[in-house]
């Protein structure tokens, strides 16, 4: 999966604007112009496409996370290295942490975008990878995830 693909999808299920994306960025010390987060945004056929590495999409969740849940006191801060990688898995962790989002709203998630999985596929989705019952997230699952959490999350909003 690409990461832009899940970085445009978590920007459009949540939503967030340009300002609120630089915003996100700007606690981790990073700036980016309008221009650069149009381009992050775009399809890789759209001219002007501009590739996210797995680190900057890391540093955007973990962002997320700090917006959601608040600046952890005495916590020193994590070290991305450039060539870290991010699995579709670790893309759920990090937005069930920034969204204190237990078993039960996951599954609600899921049934807003028609997709039912047993309490063992589900548990198996977070376990670590190489655990024995770890289970891999395709592609489809976790745009699908994230859009049922969107869903989920403006449900909770608007009390609906």
């Amino acid at each position: 999966m690409r990461t832009n693909d899940i970085f445009r999808k978590i920007t459009q299920a949540f939503p967030l604007d340009t300002a609120q994306i630089q915003a996100l960025f700007a606690l981790a010390d990073i700036d980016l112009s309008d221009k650069e987060v149009a381009n992050l945004l775009k399809t890789d056929y759209q001219p002007g496409f501009e590739a996210m590495p797995d680190y900057i999409l890391i540093i955007f969740l973990n962002s997320l996370i700090e917006r959601e849940r608040g600046k952890k006191a005495d916590v020193e801060v994590e070290v991305i290295e450039k060539h870290a990688k991010i699995s579709n898995n670790d893309v759920l962790k990090k937005l069930r942490i920034a969204f204190v989002l237990h078993e039960q709203d996951l599954r609600d998630a899921l049934k807003l975008v028609t997709i039912e999985l047993t309490k063992s596929d589900l548990a198996a989705l977070f376990r670590k990878a190489g655990h024995e019952h770890y289970k891999a997230c395709d592609d489809e699952l976790v745009l699908d995830f994230i859009e049922g959490i969107g869903k989920l999350l403006q449900q909770k909003r608007t009390g609906a």
